[in-house]
């Protein structure tokens, strides 16, 4: 499996995470050359800390977790602290209750301001989509807002719904998003032939909460 920590991000994000947990992840990611460690905003500060400044791994949190729904001015502010404690990286949850109701003009709006917060930073941005949610319609049209709004990733699911995972679905997401943008898969429970399959399809970070 060592060929395929590059790609892995360990994925921090359930109610009950300890302290204890991602410190052991935060070991794995630094002995076994992982892409990065995604924690809670509550954590950046320490684990930037942790983890220092100059290492490659990318220490990412979420904003707007876990439905979406927060105002605008509220994910900025999110942003602010996030990137002022040493996130190298931003994922946004998508507002699906805006994108359900009969206009995305908002979603367009929301996105273009986050992105251009995360970007004058130099920092990476990552639009989290809970695709289980969306028709085949709905995907598209949200892959194109993310991806036109400058969208560094676009990744398939939050984690916080405990989907199973599906191998066909993940690669269908990939040719989903232009090649231009990169793709995380929320890969809890796939196997190791599974998730050489998706590298093979061309995603770019495999999301994982426990190896």
């Amino acid at each position: 499996m060592n060929h395929l920590f590059p790609y892995i991000e360990r994925t921090l994000l359930h109610p009950g995470v300890t302290i204890g947990e991602q410190y052991d992840a935060l070991d794995e990611v630094i002995q076994l050359g992982m892409a990065g460690l995604t924690v809670a905003p509550f954590w950046v500060k320490k684990f930037r800390r942790e983890l220092g400044d100059t290492h490659p791994a990318i220490l990412s949190t979420v904003v707007g977790f876990p439905f979406g729904y927060q105002r605008t001015e509220a994910k900025q502010t999110e942003i602010e602290w996030a990137l002022r404690d040493g996130a190298s990286e931003i994922e946004v949850v998508l507002n699906t209750s805006a994108l359900f109701s009969p206009s995305s003009v908002w979603l367009k709006i929301e996105l273009a301001k986050l992105v251009a917060l995360v970007h004058a930073q130099e920092k990476f941005f990552t639009v989290i989509m809970e695709t289980s949610l969306l028709d085949q319609e709905q995907m598209q049209k949200t892959v194109k807002l993310a991806a036109d709004a400058g969208a560094d990733f676009i990744k398939n699911a939050t984690g916080a719904l405990n989907n199973a995972f599906s191998l066909d679905a993940a690669q269908h997401f990939r040719q989903l998003v232009p090649k231009s943008v990169g793709v995380k898969i929320v890969a809890d429970n796939a196997t190791e032939p599974q998730l050489e399959a998706l590298i093979s399809a061309g995603v770019e970070r495999l999301s994982i909460g426990r190896l």
